[in-house]
């Protein structure tokens, strides 16, 4: 039977490859190629061949659980069923990782997508730059911001996919033997570095910089197959550093960095609304919330439902305020679904971090260039449950990691 499936592995990495090049840009773009790769993965041979393979690979297990964790908690939630309905429908992407494992098992492939990727986010760094310059003026006003704070998508998205892109150019600088195309990437890397740090208001992207920087010195040490005590003592140093370098920042009240504590102050003192406050706020809900129901948490869809009640109990303006998204991918799976929620998301963490050292050098270097970028963002964002970050998380997942 499956041998009468014609094989459309080509098809589906050119659909693929079209949902890697739109992801910066255009969300429908994202929608139309990720509906011709369901229909083509599924009509394909290669899928229901490996279907063995995948229904014992680890990430697609973990995958899988995650969406029965969410079905599950459509059952008990405390939230409308609406509610409910949507986040299971953002969370849906997680089905991408078992639909492109198949299709992408040679490093060749591999690296042509993150190539891709890196490309079609350039892009996006060149019109920045160009906004900034005054040299164009497309901008959706409805972003606010100085001009190439925030092209196509707002600057939280963007500043992510800005870090995103320099790991995945020191990945490609150090996949490949050219050293034209190590000059290349390494130069994008720079201006993209230069964009954040410059031209971008956001603090997203800002703040990963620092992190960014040690695990590019880490990878280069490992590469590069340096002595052990030589690689301590440049770690050692380079640590110093970073840390001082954002230290020193961060206290200045006058930068983007120092305006985090200064925000935070802020709010705690007066419990006037911040940027910052509020996110510190809703992590106060957080933790209040997770010890009421640790096990089970309070369903699919509810937090804005338990948030609201929080909220008005509160005596402060900051803390009055409710919210549907948490701010933390983390929290999001422990609030809602309790410690199995929490376990499922820090697991697809572990298993893609593990993998990376099973891989090849260069695919392992990509992927463990985005798993810092993708951790820490979600320690302030909900990376998995946004459009652009979720759906580079789950591209990283399905197209680098072994079946």
């Amino acid at each position: 039977m499956i041998e009468r499936l014609p094989a459309l592995g080509p098809t589906v990495r050119i659909m693929t490859y079209g949902m890697l090049i739109a992801l910066p840009a255009s969300v429908a773009g994202v929608n139309i190629f990720g509906g011709l790769v369901l229909i083509t993965a599924l009509l394909s041979r290669e899928f229901w061949g490996a279907g063995r393979r995948l229904l014992s690979n680890p990430m697609v297990l973990v995958a899988t659980f995650m969406l029965g964790l969410l079905l599950l908690g459509m059952l008990y939630t405390t939230g409308p069923q609406q509610d409910a309905l949507a986040v299971l429908t953002k969370y849906r992407k997680l089905l991408f990782i078992p639909l492109l494992l198949p299709f992408f098992q040679e490093d060749r492939h591999r690296t042509l997508a993150m190539t891709l990727l890196a490309l079609s986010i350039f892009f996006t760094v060149l019109m920045s730059w160009s906004e900034f310059l005054g040299l164009t003026h497309i901008s959706d006003p409805i972003y606010g911001g100085p001009p190439g704070d925030a092209v196509f998508k707002m600057h939280i998205p963007q500043g992510t996919l800005f870090a995103l892109q320099i790991v995945l150019c020191v990945g490609l600088a150090l996949a490949t033997r050219s050293w034209m195309l190590k000059i290349l990437f390494m130069g994008m890397a720079f201006l993209t570095t230069l964009d954040i740090a410059w031209v971008m208001v956001g603090r997203t992207g800002k703040a990963m910089l620092p992190l960014i920087a040690l695990w590019a010195i880490w990878e280069w040490l490992r590469f590069l197959h340096l002595e052990a005590k030589t690689c301590r003592r440049i770690v050692i140093g380079a640590v110093a550093v970073i840390l001082g370098a954002t230290l020193w920042v961060a206290s200045r009240p006058t930068s983007m960095l120092g305006s985090v504590t200064r925000e935070i102050h802020q709010s705690l003192e007066t419990g006037v609304p911040t940027s910052q406050g509020i996110r510190l706020a809703f992590f106060g809900k957080s933790a209040e919330l997770i010890a009421q129901r640790p096990w089970v948490g309070y369903g699919t869809g509810s937090v804005m439902t338990e948030t609201e009640i929080l909220a008005a109990k509160a005596r402060t303006e900051v803390a009055r305020i409710p919210t549907v998204n948490l701010h933390n991918e983390f929290l999001m799976w422990a609030v809602q679904l309790g410690w199995p929620g929490l376990t499922a998301i820090l697991l697809f963490f572990m298993i893609l971090l593990r993998a990376s050292f099973k891989q090849s050098i260069p695919v392992g270097i990509l992927i463990r260039g985005q798993w810092v970028v993708f951790v820490a963002g979600c320690m302030f964002n909900s990376y998995l449950l946004d459009f652009a970050e979720g759906y580079a998380l789950v591209f990283s997942a399905g197209i680098l990691l072994p079946l």
